[in-house]
This record gives structure tokens, sequence and C-alpha cells, in this order.
């Protein structure tokens, strides 16, 4: 039997990052980038042949430059610490997709079932953690009962749950086996299960958009549309189970009401998936009949066009010109998202929820640095000195937005080419297995990305760069000595970036270990070793300081967090936390920088 190395790679990484908070903080991402960077000149050493199409390469090329020029933005950026975090992130993609791109010749299916394999394990795991709350001690009042484990954000775990879903239905479609037809099948409650308990609207329309772009880009689009009939019953049931299940569909309920409500509806699900599956089985024993006769083709399609302009006269009559409907969305987009007990209105709110502030003023910082932006990772500064309201926006909720802003028109346009040619070969290959499903759920991405930061979840991102990976795969080429030469370069910078990485991460986790152990002069060494390694790097100084101050070490804070403020002086939380450790002349020079860095930051006490 041999082995799908590839799919098991991906099935690895997917699922260790997604559990790793879902890779938004650093931990995960220099063995990520070192395992990536091994696949590649494993690929690349241990092939005779190696091949990389022209998209492929292509693309290849403009993640390594969006990489570089997020690194270079550290020459003008407004916080180093943060440009330097964001770029190490970018080279996982750029890693990531390097060596993808090389295993996707003769493994394409194994790394998009790997990828929908890792996407049902952690749902399964978020999705018990609502069922099952008396065994995972759920807070329910963090996260306000929205399903977020263990990425971290909802919207993204929604998101991560649409593409799993879209790829399921591709191998429910066009798995060579029954069996792997049955058990993607069977997943698909699950997923859409996990999707509905994120209660993230964004991601619901990525799914219909992904489902719209996967039937457009079938060559098989009767059979696909069969399967989907088949197994809509059982996913539809399930979403009527869970909407129905009060105490899980509300903020505030008590565990063992969860609990209980929680078991019943699992039994539910296992049910429903089972169900699934049999249908997707029988429907393969059936597939030499759901062939229709030539003559069907025209009617079929003027049927379905006949069915679309109906529904758009429906919209047109019941809310209005398409102008209207335009005015009224921005009016609720602009407006306040549903309140109350239930969360289940909330699927039906059209609010932004403060995302068209956030996208005016990144729309003033991208006016203000047209050309190369302020760094990469700095949009958060430009939010503390205009924002309206107390709360915090790290993350613009817009990729192409958030990219225009920090890196200017050059770095938007490298990340619109990376992301587009992958998207653009897609199409034109759209004729391969699996290629439409893996079009439509890298389609879903690209479109949940107007309006949201999953590209900072690296662990939701990297099934979007397999999927890319596979997309790119037609037509490939031969790399030439010079060529092999050359990738095998990138892959060496690409493995000294993750050790890096790795090493400059160690006295950090050292000093989280001394720190909570009160050990300040090891802590002190900690913190000087990774100050050393980084340094441009704020964060160890002030971890340093605000334990030491916590602890009553004032004159040791005050030096911690001067050297912070120095390494990081558009950081106002630098500021702020020397103002709490100094004498009146000097805190008051704090306190202005942080009137000036954040007006609407809280007082030092």
């Amino acid at each position: 039997m041999r082995i799908p190395w590839a799919g098991l790679g991906a099935f690895v990484l997917v699922v260790a990052v997604a559990f790793d908070g879902g890779g938004y903080f650093p931990g995960p991402w220099g063995w990520t980038i070192l395992g990536a960077a091994w696949a590649a000149g494993l690929a690349l050493l241990g092939r005779h042949r190696p091949e990389l199409s022209r998209p492929a390469l292509t693309t290849a090329l403009l993640l390594a430059a969006f990489t570089a020029w997020s690194g270079i933005s550290m020459a003008w950026s407004l916080s180093v610490t943060q440009t330097a975090l964001e770029t190490q992130r970018v080279a996982v993609y750029a890693s990531a997709f390097l060596a993808a791109a090389l295993w996707a010749r003769s493994s394409a299916v194994s790394l998009l079932a790997g990828a929908w394999a890792a996407i049902v394990v952690v749902c399964s795991w978020s999705l018990l953690t609502r069922l099952v709350p008396d065994r995972f001690g759920v807070d329910f009042v963090g996260s306000g009962n929205r399903l977020t484990p263990p990425v971290g954000y909802w919207n993204s775990l929604g998101l991560f749950a649409a593409m799993g879903a879209l790829l399921a239905l591709a191998l429910a479609h066009e798995s060579s086996s029954r069996v792997g037809r049955a058990l993607a099948a069977a997943t698909l409650p699950l997923l859409v299960a996990t999707l509905y308990f994120t209660y993230s609207r964004g991601s619901w329309l990525a799914l219909g958009i992904g489902l719209v772009v996967t039937v457009a880009a079938s060559t098989r689009r009767m059979r696909l549309l069969a399967v989907l009939v088949a197994v809509a019953p059982w996913i539809a049931l399930g979403l009527w189970r869970a909407s129905t299940s009060t105490p899980l569909t509300i903020a505030n309920p008590s565990i063992g009401a969860a609990a209980h409500a929680g078991h019943r509806l699992a039994v539910v699900l296992v049910v429903l998936g089972v169900a699934s599956a049999v249908a997707a089985w029988l429907l393969s024993l059936l597939d030499e009949r759901l062939h229709l006769p030539a003559g069907w083709i025209r009617p079929v399609q003027i049927a379905g066009v006949a069915v679309v302009i109906v529904l758009i006269a429906a919209v047109t009559v019941r809310y209005g010109a398409p102008n209207t409907i335009a005015s009224k969305g921005w009016h609720a987009f602009t407006g306040k998202g549903a309140s109350g007990q239930t969360l289940n209105g909330r699927l039906f709110s059209f609010s932004g929820t403060g995302r068209a502030t956030q996208w005016k003023i990144a729309w003033r910082e991208a006016k203000a640095h047209p050309v190369v932006g302020t760094g990469a990772r700095t949009s958060e500064i430009w939010w503390n000195r205009l924002r309206p309201t107390a709360g915090r926006v790290r993350d613009v909720h817009n990729l192409y937005l958030q990219a225009l802003a920090e890196l200017g028109v050059i770095g938007l346009l490298i990340l619109l080419g990376a992301l587009a040619v992958p998207l653009a070969a897609g199409v034109s290959s759209r004729g391969r297995p699996l290629v439409a499903g893996a079009l439509g759920a890298y389609a879903a991405y690209l479109v949940h990305g107007i309006i949201d930061w999953d590209w900072e979840i690296t662990g939701v991102t990297l099934p979007a760069i397999l999927c890319a990976a596979v997309l790119t795969r037609g037509s490939p080429r031969v790399l030439g000595g010079r060529a092999r030469v050359l990738a095998l370069a990138a892959a060496a910078v690409f493995a000294i970036g993750g050790i890096y990485t790795i090493a400059a991460r160690l006295p950090q986790n050292r000093l989280d270990t001394a720190l909570g152990k009160q050990q300040w002069e090891k802590a002190t060494h900690d913190a000087q070793r990774a100050s050393d390694l980084a340094p441009w790097s704020s964060e160890p100084w002030l971890k340093l300081g605000e334990a030491e101050l916590t602890a009553g070490l004032t004159p040791q804070a005050h030096d911690a967090f001067r050297t912070a403020a120095d390494r990081d002086p558009n950081n106002w939380v630098a500021w702020w936390d020397l103002a709490r450790a100094s004498q009146t002349g000097e805190r008051e020079d704090a306190l202005l920088h942080v009137k000036l860095l954040n007006p609407l930051a809280p007082p030092a006490k």
C-alpha cells in the first residue's frame, strides 16, 4: 500500500497549526516554515524530474515578493516589532505554497483530501465543545456562546468549516471510490452544523458563493447537483434541529441545559451523517443512469435561467430596484446589529458591526501613504489614534484594504497577483479532478477576506494555500538545472528563516516560564537573550516589566518599560506602562505620548 505522504503532511500541518490557537500567534510559524522548506527540498532533491507549472511558479514568485516587500517595509514601518512578526507570518504562506506546488502534480487529490480530513478533525473537536460542554468547561460568556475553539475566532472558524464543506462535496462527487464518496458525504452535516454555531453571516455568504463557483466550474454539473440534492435533506434536518435547540442558541445558557440539548443533537448529527453517507453510496451505484439525453440538456439549462430570472424579479418586487436595495443594504450595514438573548436572529442581520468605521480609518491611512504604506501590521496604530470608540481593532476586517494601507499600492498589487493567478489557473483547468471543489473553496476564502481578517489566522489560510497549489498544477514544466538550483536556494532561505524564527521564540518561551515562577534574575537574562535575537522587538521587555510591576519591583519595571518604549515608540501600551512605573516628570512625558497615540486610552494608575 502506497502511503499518501503529501496528504498526510497536509493533514498534520493544518491540524497542528489550527489547534495552536489557529496559528494567529507566532508559536507554530517557525516549525511550519521549516517543515515546508524541508518538504520542498525533498521534492527537489528526491525526484529525478521535479516540475512546476508556469502559474505555480508565478504564484510562488509573487508570494516570495510579498514576503520580501513586507520585510522591506521595516525600513519605514510605524512598528518594526509588528512588521517583523507579519513578515514571518507571510513566509509561512510562501514556503507552504512552494512545497505544496512541488507535490501537487502527483498528489493533488491527496493534498485536498488531507486538508478536508484536517478540517473535519478540527471542526469535530470544536463542535464537541458545544455539544458536550459539561466535559470541556466551555466559557459561554467570553465568546457570547459563538463557537470559537480551537481557532479562537468565530468568523474564521465558520469560513474554515465552509471550506471543508465545499471540499467534502467535491470528494463526495468525484472521489475515485464509493467508500471515499460516502465518507466525505458523512461529514457534511457535521461541518455545516459547526458553521451554524459560529453564527457567522460572512461565512454563509462565502459558502454560497463558493458553491455557485463549484457548480459553475464543474464539467459534470448534473452529477454534482444530484449529489447535492441527495445530501441536502440531511444537512437541512441538522440545521433545523440545531436552530430549535434553545439552550444552544442563546447567549448565556446553563451548563446543564446546554449539555442535555447538546447530547441529543450529537446523536441526531451522527444519524444524519450516516444517512448522508448512505445517500451518497446509493447515488454512486446509480452513477451510470445520471446522464441526461443530449436533447434534454438545453431545456434544463433554459429552466435554470428561468428560475434565476424569477428569483431576480421576486427580489425586485419585494425589495425594490438595485439602487434601492444597495441604499438599504448600506444603511443596514452601517447600523447596529441584532440584539437580544437568542443568537438565531443574528444570522438575519446585515449589520457590519463597526466594519465601515474601520474601513474609513484604513482608507485615511492608505491616502496618507499611498505608495508604500505604513509598514506591515501597523493599521492598529492608526486605529488607536483615530478610533471613535474604545474598542480594540488589531487587524482591519478587509484583507485587501489592509494591504493597501500597510504596504501601499505596490504591496496590494503583489498580493492581488499572488491570489489571482491560482483563480485564473483553476478556471482554465476546471476539467481536472476536484478542481471545481478546490476552486469553490478558494473563492470562498477570497470573498470572506473582503469582510474579515482570516489572513492573520494561518491555520485557516493554509487550506486555501493548498487549494491554490492544486489549482496551479496544470501543464507543468520540468525544472532545469538552473531553475532547480534557484528553487533549492529559495527553500534554503525559508529553512534558515524557520530556524531563526524558532530560535527567536525559545528565549521568549523560557521568559514566560521564568516569570511564572518569579525567577527575576533568570527572566531578565531571558528577556535580554530574546532581545539580542530580535533587537527590534519590544515584546520581551513589556512582559518582563508588567510582571515586575505586579510583583512590586517598580524600579526594575521602569527600566524594562523604558527599553520597550525605545524599541517600539508608536506602541501606546509601552508608554502607558512606563507612566505607571515613573515619577512625576517622566510620568507626564509618557502620558503625553499616550494621549497622542491613543486619545481614548484608559487612565494610568
